[in-house]
């Protein structure tokens, strides 16, 4: 039986095939190590003989923390030095987190299936109106 984590990584992996579609060559990889750095998921594609290399990092709380924010940047540092160009990379996180740790340069997508509300990370199913 899976855990919460198989869910919500379901989710993420559904938002980034929206995103970068496997249909115009883009490979979605879990765990993927980078020039050192491990990273929840890295979106890739070679075209033209250039491999574009999107990191995707998740985080599953009601606000992101100053030390998450400094890993996810020391993680980009490393493969950086290590010689592999990263896109800009990018944050998953609860409808409504606190993002104000996080580098301006990440990009922040927001998961619809989860809420923070009262400070608490809650499911959320939009309720349609009684007809």
């Amino acid at each position: 039986m899976g855990d919460s984590k198989d869910v919500m990584n379901s989710y993420v992996t559904r938002d980034l095939r929206k995103m970068f579609s496997p249909g115009e060559g883009w490979n979605i990889e879990r765990q993927a190590e980078c020039g050192g750095a491990s990273f929840a998921y890295m979106v890739s594609r070679k075209r033209f003989g250039k491999t574009a290399r999107y990191p995707v990092e998740v985080s599953m709380e009601a606000a992101v923390s100053a030390a998450k924010a400094e890993e996810i940047r020391q993680q980009c540092e490393a493969a950086s030095a290590a010689g592999v160009a990263l896109e800009p990379l990018t944050l998953f996180v609860p409808t409504g987190a606190d993002v104000s740790e996080v580098p301006a340069d990440v990009m922040i997508n927001y998961l619809k299936v989860l809420k923070v509300e009262d400070g608490q990370v809650i499911w959320w199913k939009k309720v349609l109106p009684a007809e």
